[in-house]
């Protein structure tokens, strides 16, 4: 299907699998919203780093928000108060000898295991201390606080119907879920102004999509996708909606819809 006309069930094809009743069939359009976004949660914490950490983390920052990033993102970086921080005697091993020497086994380099066994020491090499896991053995640290954060993608849709007898609107939403994908030639921008205008002074009429009847369901895509992007944990956003044709006929509990799937297969609803 090369475009939107094609997705519209002809005359034939309506008249093959819905009754023919008098009156004039209804063309409207439902509108399918489909996008995904990038949720970003953070967390802080109050750390002790190595200088030589705490340059490196100068230098990192958040990520920018990808929406085409299946696995996400985790990073740390540096709340700004703390990029002023200053050097300080590290308090992980402040009470640490001058010379190194093991406090575990008070540098003999081996523990008392079972009984009059001895066992090497774990915390040290040969009696001297391993290096302190926070400050690397300089005695100098930078305390600061760290913003810890995490993106992940996730999808979004939903599916807007324009007024319809009650006992279509069911049957259409299942439809419409169960399809495998989108044809592109429905694609339309929200942004666009879909009010119609009649032949009485060029006045304003209900929103249509070429010629197709769409009632409240544009009005109600375009305040979805505006209250998806104002959610406090999204931090990027994208969206794109679809006008896909029915044609309508009868009225109340006669009324059936022919709609097209995505291979261009007719179908009766209900």
């Amino acid at each position: 299907m090369s475009s939107f006309e094609d997705v519209i069930p002809s005359p034939a094809e309506v008249d093959a699998v819905l009754p023919v009743v008098a009156g004039r069939s209804d063309h409207v359009v439902a509108i399918l919203v489909t996008g995904r976004g990038v949720e970003r949660t953070s967390w802080s914490d109050e750390v002790e780093v190595s200088e030589d950490d705490f340059e490196r983390l100068l230098t990192e920052k958040a990520p920018a928000p990808d929406v085409n990033d299946l696995n996400g993102a985790k990073f740390r970086t540096l709340e700004p108060a703390s990029r002023s921080a200053t050097t300080q005697r590290c308090s992980e091993c402040q009470f640490r000898p001058e010379n190194n020497r093991c406090l575990r086994c008070g540098g003999t380099g081996r523990v008392t295991a079972h009984g009059d066994e001895s066992a090497p020491c774990s915390a040290c090499t040969n009696g001297i201390a391993h290096p302190c896991s926070v400050c690397k053995g300089t005695r100098r640290s930078v305390r600061v606080k760290l913003l810890f954060g995490e993106d992940r993608l996730r999808h979004f849709a939903h599916i807007f119907l324009p007024e319809l007898p009650f006992g279509l609107r069911e049957p259409l939403t299942r439809f419409f879920k169960a399809r495998s994908s989108v044809p592109d030639v429905l694609s339309i921008d929200l942004r666009d102004d879909f009010a119609g205008a009649d032949a009485y002074r060029g006045r304003r009429s209900k929103a249509e999509v070429r010629g197709h009847r769409a009632d409240a369901a544009l009005g109600l895509a375009k305040n979805y996708v505006e209250r998806v992007k104002r959610l406090p944990t999204f931090v990027a956003v994208e969206a794109a909606a679809f006008a896909w044709p029915v044609v309508l006929r009868g009225e109340d509990e006669s009324a059936c819809a022919a709609v097209k799937d995505e291979l261009g297969v007719t179908h009766r609803l209900p």
